[in-house]
C-alpha cells in the first residue's frame, strides 16, 4: 500500500481547518497522544493560543475544556482510549486526517514505513 505524503504546508492548513469549528473556543489546554498526537497537538497550542500539556500529565481543568487532537486516525482506537483517560475534562476530540488512504506526514516520509497491523511489506 502506497502512502501519500502531507507536507508541512498542507498539514498546517488542514489543522487551522479542524481547529475553525466553534468549540474550540471552550478549549483551554491540548494534548495528543503518542508522537504525531504531540505534533497536532503543539500546532494546536500555538494556533489557539492555549497551553500544550504532555500526554499522560493531568489537565488543569480550571483553564477550560481539553482539546485532544491527532494526525491523523485509522480505527480510532487510540483516541477513543485518550477520551476515555481524560474524561472529566469534557474532552473535545478531532482529527486532521481520515485513513484510509494511508497518509505519512513530511517528518516521518523519508524512512520506510512498516505497521504491525499491516504485516510483512511485499
Amino acid at each position: 500500500m502506497t502512502a501519500r505524503v502531507v507536507s508541512e504546508p498542507e498539514f498546517r492548513t488542514k489543522m487551522r481547518v479542524i481547529l475553525s469549528d466553534p468549540l474550540t473556543a471552550t478549549v483551554g489546554c491540548v494534548t495528543g497522544p503518542g508522537r504525531s498526537g504531540a505534533v497536532a497537538a503543539v500546532y494546536a497550542s500555538h494556533i489557539l493560543g492555549v497551553p500544550f500539556i504532555p500526554y499522560g500529565q493531568k489537565a488543569p481543568i480550571h483553564l477550560g475544556r481539553l482539546l485532544i487532537v491527532d494526525t491523523a486516525r485509522e480505527s480510532g482506537a487510540t483516541l477513543r482510549k485518550a477520551e476515555r483517560k481524560y474524561q472529566g475534562c469534557t474532552p473535545l476530540v478531532l482529527v486532521a486526517f481520515e485513513e484510509p488512504p494511508r497518509v505519512v506526514f513530511w517528518y516521518e516520509a523519508r524512512k520506510p514505513q512498516h505497521y504491525r497491523h499491516e504485516g510483512k511489506a511485499a
